[in-house]
């Protein structure tokens, strides 16, 4: 605990450093809060709580021009990691060190910490298939990684090691991911060179400037600590104003603070992920609450055209990023309204995710790739990109399903026995009830795509048809009845009966379905899809489309001996044909869901553009 005596020190040295803290707020400590500023009087909208300038900042720049510690002078490490050596340096030496008001009162190592980094095996059951298990156990791979390698520095300068433990530098860590804020704060406007501080030989604080226009524009963004600015608490209604102005970082309300209550600052809006990495708590029903989804690299050619206009998605060395293509999903809430404007459904999924998925979709159907400048407006508002609707939805309900499976499976049976379990239980409950809400949701605006949801008896694209939809489709067009009939004598021929639900179990399903979208297309051409339009002439069929393909013209061939002048005589019939039009809609528009009314799993099929 901090004590008042420390934080009085705290604040007078500030001031004696040129900062300010509002004479009407109060640091304090207590047991729930921890250090926290209070209103010590009523606040004014527009108060300003503290000014720090940046030569009290605590950062890898102070170590780059640090003359009593000059390992890490040429860098050679993250630097992140370089200023958790040197905070442990500070730590250490703290009794000589420049920080010391600031060292005395932040928790210090011996203090329990409650973030995933200090968990027990038993805490980090409760985090058994989450994000945040794979999180804390890469960036444990990679801090060890840090560690061994800077004390590998240190014992190159011959800087006695003993003191910098494992322990210490997890500390240093925790210190930083807790309560450090973004090097942009730090920024020149118009510089290469930064300006770092050092502590000179007479104990004054002296300016250094440092070159940084080699250093890679991912290096120079790195955690500073600015202390007593780092006190106040987060919260989500807090309205409060960030100032970077030259050399100093003021934080003022934008709201009153009546007296004696407590003065938050709002960091933004924070994950319960992000909360537990960077804080060890959560709270229950997080508005800004996520579940993460990782896209797989799509094919390289792909890959080579959304680099052209999409190059944040890669590497600076030009490789797909997962961490780049990694989307949150939030809290998805399905109305009846969704169904007649899916826009007020898409609109609450990542937008970036719905434009690659779209890319990958018309790859797959070997269509030329399409920069879309607006996905959300294309998807929902475009003829053609509402046939990417459905689809798009069932790459996000396979992609979520099996991991709230898996969350559900590897829950502990027995309550949360300590804080930090309590914690990671409130994290995995929200991550249940997201992907929950999202899968249901997307399923229900599948299930509203099924005829018997329609609120019409019209179809309007797209729809979603079993087989027996698509025979009630063949049969509105012009001579639909008899053809839907010559159709289904045609298959029996071959197959020996014309009940459906027979057929389907004896497997002739998914060649009817081909051989009833041939039939469609031939009779009106009513199926409009972008890739239909080069059936005969297509060179890229893979053998066992053509395998398929040719099997079914044998039934053709039986169909029009028996039904002369029918569909089944059409001349366009061929392989390429089958192939082209039947093959490739099962293959790219077909997928099995289940189907309400029967509760069965059924093939269907999804129709657009019906002309």
């Amino acid at each position: 605990m901090a004590s008042s005596t420390q934080l009085a020190s705290l604040r007078q040295w500030l001031i004696d450093n040129g900062g300010s803290v509002n004479p009407n707020v109060s640091l304090e400590w207590n047991e729930k809060s921890g250090v926290h500023c209070k209103a010590a009087s009523s606040l004014d909208p527009e108060s300003r709580i503290c000014t720090i300038p940046h030569s009290l900042a605590l950062s890898s720049l102070n170590a780059l021009v640090d003359d009593d510690f000059t390992v890490f002078r040429r860098r050679g490490l993250a630097p992140e990691a370089i200023g958790y050596f040197y905070l442990m340096n500070q730590y250490i030496h703290r009794n000589r060190s420049f920080w010391k008001p600031y060292l005395d009162t932040l928790p210090g190592p011996e203090v329990e910490h409650h973030t995933p980094f200090w968990f027990t095996d038993d805490d980090l059951a409760w985090l058994e298939d989450t994000d945040v298990l794979h999180t804390t156990k890469a960036r444990q791979d990679i801090h060890k990684a840090h560690f061994k390698q800077g004390i590998a520095m240190l014992e190159k300068a011959k800087v006695n090691t003993e003191p910098y433990t494992w322990p210490l530098f997890k500390w240093a860590i925790t210190v930083y991911t807790s309560r450090s804020f973004s090097s942009r704060a730090l920024r020149p406007l118009d510089s290469k060179y930064w300006a770092a501080y050092k502590t000179g030989r007479e104990g004054q604080r002296q300016t250094a400037l440092v070159d940084m226009s080699r250093v890679s524009a991912e290096d120079q963004d790195f955690p500073v600590l600015f202390p007593v600015i780092d006190i106040p608490n987060h919260s989500n209604d807090a309205r409060v104003d960030w100032a970077f102005d030259a050399g100093r970082f003021s934080i003022t309300l934008k709201d009153e603070c009546p007296a004696s209550s407590e003065v938050f600052n709002n960091y933004g809006p924070k994950s319960n992920d992000e909360l537990l990495l960077g804080y060890g708590f959560c709270t229950t029903d997080n508005p800004n609450d996520k579940v993460l989804l990782t896209l797989k690299p799509p094919a390289k050619n792909l890959q080579s055209e959304i680099r052209k206009y999409q190059s944040g998605y890669f590497s600076p060395d030009g490789i797909w990023s997962s961490e780049k293509t990694t989307f949150g999903v939030k809290l998805v809430s399905w109305r009846d309204e969704m169904a007649r404007d899916p826009l007020k459904l898409f609109e609450m999924l990542p937008e970036p995710l719905l434009e690659l998925m779209i890319y990958m979709l018309r790859c797959e159907r070997g269509l030329p790739f399409q920069f879309l400048e607006h996905p959300l407006q294309y998807l929902t508002g475009d003829e053609t990109g509402r046939s990417y609707m459905p689809h798009v939805t069932r790459m996000i309900v396979t992609s979520l399903a099996p991991k709230l499976a898996k969350l559900q499976n590897s829950t502990p049976s027995e309550p949360p026995a300590n804080k930090n379990q309590e914690q990671a239980a409130i994290y995995r409950s929200g991550q249940i009830t997201i992907l929950q809400s999202a899968i249901d949701s997307l399923r229900s605006y599948l299930r509203s795509l099924l005829p018997s949801t329609q609120e019409s008896e019209s179809l309007t694209a797209p729809v979603l048809l079993t087989v027996e939809g698509l025979l009630e489709l063949s049969k509105q067009s012009a001579d639909g009845v008899k053809h839907t009939s010559d159709f289904l004598t045609g298959i029996a021929a071959s197959a020996g009966s014309t009940d459906i639900q027979q057929l389907r179990e004896a497997g002739w399903e998914d060649d009817i379905v081909v051989l009833l979208l041939c039939s469609l297309h031939l009779r009106d051409s009513i199926l409009s899809t972008e890739y239909l339009s080069t059936v005969e002439t297509n060179e890229d069929y893979t053998p066992e489309e053509m395998q398929q393909a040719q099997s079914l013209m044998e039934l053709v061939h039986s169909a029009a001996k028996i039904c002369p002048g029918s569909v089944w005589e059409h001349q366009r019939w061929s392989d390429r044909f089958i192939a082209g039009v039947g093959g490739r809609l099962v293959r790219f528009e077909s997928f099995m869901m289940m189907v309400p009314r029967i509760q069965d799993a059924r093939l269907v099929v999804c129709i657009h553009g019906i002309r």
